[in-house]
């Protein structure tokens, strides 16, 4: 029964967001709509696609990768071009492997 499966799981998938977001606002004592702005959103996005729309594993493994180039580079290099690094290897991953570090080809 495939409608009452994705019922379920979307269900379950908002809970679980409701929860986290809970705990977030908990943790920093104050909302804000900037929080997850514009910068953030396309960060999560280019997470997701680096390393793989099929994959689990792709997008924690995309996600380390672009968090840690993002964090070397605020250490090594001025404000403004510390996400040049992750989007230009987020680029040539692209080019190399459209379909992401563990993603699957389409055939």
């Amino acid at each position: 029964n495939t409608p009452a499966y994705k019922v379920v799981v979307f269900t379950l998938a908002a809970a679980l967001a409701g929860l986290a977001g809970s705990l977030y606002a908990h943790y920093i004592t104050f909302i804000n709509p900037e929080t997850f702005g514009l910068h953030t959103s396309i960060l999560i996005l280019a997470m997701v696609v680096l390393g793989g729309m099929g994959s689990l594993w792709g997008c924690v493994v995309g996600g380390l990768t672009l968090g840690l180039v993002e964090n070397l580079g605020a250490a090594f290099i001025s404000s403004g071009y510390k996400n040049v690094f992750g989007f230009v290897i987020l680029i040539l991953v692209l080019l190399v492997r459209p379909a992401g570090l563990f993603g699957r080809a389409k055939v």
